[in-house]
C-alpha cells in the first residue's frame, strides 16, 4: 500500500500536531487541510503530484489523525489559531491553501484576516452553508466507536462511500483508525469532542462569518464539488460568485464529499490549472 512521509510534530497552542511534508524548500508553499474525522493522508496523491512545483504541507488538525486530542476544545477559532501559528513558526511569507470540508472553512477564516499571506484558496466540496436538500436529509447514523478488526472498519467506511476504490478506502481505514490495547480498533479522531451534526450546518453566527469571509477575501477562490455530493448547491455557488471577488468552480464526476479520496486522478486534473501544475 502507498505510504505517507514520516510524521513530524509541531507544538502548536499547547497541543502536539502532526504534519507531513513533500517537495523542496524554497518552492512556493501549499498547505492542505483535511475534512472532519479525516486526516492528512487524504491528500497523499495530490501532495505527491504537487510536490514537483510546491513545498507541500498537510496537517493532521487538532483532534485528528496522529495529532493530539485538544485540551482546549474544537471551536473554529482554535483551528484557525493553529493554522496561524503553523504559518508563523515556519516563517511562510505566502501560501496556497487547499481545504476540504471543515478545512475549507478554516482556510477562508484564516485568509480574511491574513490577506497578504494567502495567494489563492481551493475549497473542496464546502461553502458557507449547506444545500436545503442536505439540511432536510435524515441525519447519518453515528459512527461505531469500536471495530473488531480493521477490515470491519473498512467495511463501515465502504457502507457510506461507494465511489472510492478498495485500495484507497483501505488506505483511509489505515490512516483513520488505531488499534487499542485489547486488540480492537477505534478512531484516531476525537469524535466525542465534536458536536454532531456540526454546528456550522445551522449556526447563523458561523454561516454569517463564512459569507463575510467570501465577500471580503481578495485572492482567487476555486470551488471543487463532488458531483455526487449534493452539499453545495448551484444557488450557493452563484451567491459565492456574486459576493466574492474572484470565485470559480468545477464539478468532479463520480465523486462524493471527499473528492480527492473518491477520484484522486480526476481531482488532480481539476485543480492543476488553478494552482499552476
Amino acid at each position: 500500500m502507498p505510504s505517507m512521509p514520516n510524521a513530524q510534530i509541531a507544538q502548536i497552542n499547547g497541543n502536539s500536531l502532526a504534519f507531513y511534508e513533500w517537495g523542496e524548500k524554497g518552492n512556493p508553499v501549499l498547505v492542505c487541510l483535511h475534512s472532519h474525522t479525516n486526516s492528512a493522508a487524504s491528500w497523499r496523491e495530490f501532495a505527491e503530484f504537487a510536490s514537483s512545483k510546491y513545498h507541500v504541507f498537510a496537517l493532521d488538525q487538532r483532534g485528528h489523525g496522529n495529532s493530539e486530542w485538544a485540551n482546549d476544545g474544537y471551536a473554529r477559532v482554535k483551528f484557525v489559531e493553529d493554522l496561524s501559528e503553523f504559518v508563523k513558526i515556519n516563517e511562510f511569507e505566502t501560501i496556497t491553501l487547499v481545504g476540504c470540508s471543515m478545512g475549507g472553512w478554516h482556510s477562508i477564516l484564516y485568509t480574511v484576516t491574513n490577506q497578504s499571506v494567502v495567494d489563492r484558496i481551493v475549497m473542496v466540496d464546502i461553502a458557507p452553508e449547506p444545500s436545503p436538500e442536505r439540511l432536510q436529509a435524515p441525519p447519518a447514523a453515528p459512527a461505531p466507536m469500536e471495530f473488531q478488526t480493521i477490515e470491519d472498519g473498512f467495511q463501515w467506511l465502504r457502507s457510506g462511500n461507494l465511489l472510492a476504490s478498495d485500495e484507497r478506502l483501505h488506505e483511509e481505514a489505515e490512516s483513520r483508525l488505531k488499534q487499542t490495547g485489547s486488540g480492537t480498533w477505534t478512531w484516531k479522531a476525537d469524535l466525542n469532542g465534536f458536536d454532531n451534526p456540526l454546528p456550522d450546518m445551522t449556526s447563523t453566527e458561523l454561516i454569517d462569518s463564512y459569507w463575510s469571509a467570501i465577500e471580503n477575501i481578495q485572492c482567487p477562490i476555486f470551488e471543487i464539488r463532488g458531483a455526487e455530493s449534493g452539499l453545495v448547491s448551484d444557488d450557493t455557488i452563484d451567491k459565492m460568485k456574486t459576493l466574492g471577488k474572484d470565485v470559480t468552480y468545477i464539478d468532479v464526476a463520480s465523486a462524493g464529499h471527499v473528492v480527492m479520496v473518491d477520484q484522486p486522478g480526476a481531482f488532480i486534473e481539476a485543480i492543476r490549472g488553478f494552482v499552476g501544475l
